[in-house]
């Protein structure tokens, strides 16, 4: 990666992935030798089931991971966003993806290979150890899908949306604004229901006055309220 991009990226970087936990001389090397990529909406970055060759940090734009149950369905595991690394299983173990990586929009990804990722994490354990948070705090993320899935409707997509709001929101003050690049069907897939469930659903949120849609924004105007409906088959 050229130096623009660096001093471009530098400050994201630095705050908001397990980069910035590395020396100033590593973290330029890595950069140096680490790939920007640019995707479209829509773009497969990877598959399942594809080398596992490098660890790749979303730096602007939303992805999605996900996988495919017995039934061809998609599951939504997890929203990417800004400064948070994927890819972090397979570039470990060297074995294949565990899931897609699907840009949600326009996208820059920076790849860092395994070849030269891991000599540096060996070499900086600290910088390992944050990997290794960031897998943890996805693995407890998907508990809770499971989890959900035997939950009633209102329930269920109640608690998708405070956990989307603890992980994308920005606290202001008429509420918690997440920026989601996302369709109902993805929504869907994420919560377990069908597109029209989701609709329904949404619609009963917005009249109680719990939530608000402006756009590709979803702002939770009642957090304490969302709270409740998503205790109150617990």
């Amino acid at each position: 990666m050229g130096p623009r991009s660096q001093a471009r990226l530098r400050p994201l970087l630095k705050k908001n992935s397990f980069l910035g936990r590395l020396p100033e001389a590593v973290f330029d090397t890595l950069m140096a030798t680490g790939q920007l990529k640019k995707h479209a909406k829509g773009d497969i970055i990877y598959r399942r089931d594809d080398p596992g060759d490098s660890v790749m940090v979303l730096v602007a734009g939303q992805l999605k991971l996900t996988n495919f149950s017995l039934k061809a369905t998609e599951v939504l595991l997890h929203f990417v966003v800004p400064g948070e690394a994927f890819g972090e299983v397979a570039a470990l173990d060297g074995k294949e993806r565990a899931a897609n990586a699907v840009a949600l929009e326009a996208c820059e990804v920076l790849v860092i290979r395994t070849r030269d990722l891991l000599p540096t994490l060996v070499a900086h354990p600290h910088a390992m150890l944050e990997v290794i948070r960031a897998l943890c705090e996805k693995a407890r993320a998907v508990a809770p899908l499971l989890e959900d899935r035997t939950l009633p409707m209102r329930a269920r997509v109640a608690r998708g949306l405070l956990r989307l709001a603890r992980q994308l929101g920005r606290r202001r003050k008429d509420g918690v604004h997440m920026h989601l690049a996302v369709s109902q069907e993805d929504l869907g897939n994420y919560f377990g229901l069908a597109r029209a469930n989701v609709n329904r659903q949404m619609g009963h949120l917005k009249r109680a006055g719990v939530i608000r849609i402006d756009g590709a924004r979803i702002i939770v105007t009642d957090e304490g309220k969302l709270a409740e409906l998503a205790l109150a088959s617990l």
